[in-house]
C-alpha cells in the first residue's frame, strides 16, 4: 500500500521502541485535540488515537489514550465528521456492483 510520506510519524515510546503510523485527522473533544493515527505496519482496520500534549516549532508530543469514553467519544466525532463522505462513497460501491 501506499502512502502518503508526509502524514508519517515516528512515534518513540519510553523505552524507545519505535513504530511508523499515519496521520489521519485530528478534533477536538471535550476541550482537548486528539489526533487518529493508522499504524503502517496494520493488517486489520486498527486506528491509534492520542492526545496532543505539547506543540511546538519542532515537534508534537502525544499522549496515549486509555479512556473508553474518550476513545468512543473522539472516534464519534470524527465518524459523524467522514460521514457524508462514506455514505457517498457506499452508494458509489453498490452501484458499481450492479
Amino acid at each position: 500500500m501506499d502512502y502518503d510520506r508526509s502524514k508519517v510519524v515516528v512515534l518513540t515510546d519510553d523505552v524507545g521502541n519505535e513504530m511508523e503510523i499515519e496521520y489521519i485527522d485530528s478534533t477536538d473533544f471535550e476541550g482537548k485535540r486528539y489526533a487518529l493515527f493508522m499504524p503502517l505496519e496494520n493488517d486489520d482496520d486498527e486506528v491509534i488515537i492520542m492526545q496532543y500534549d505539547n506543540v511546538s516549532e519542532d515537534y508534537d508530543s502525544f499522549l496515549p489514550v486509555s479512556e473508553q469514553r474518550i476513545l468512543e467519544g473522539v472516534y464519534e466525532t470524527l465518524r459523524k465528521k467522514y460521514a457524508p463522505l462514506l455514505e457517498q462513497l457506499d452508494q458509489q460501491l453498490g452501484e458499481s456492483e450492479s
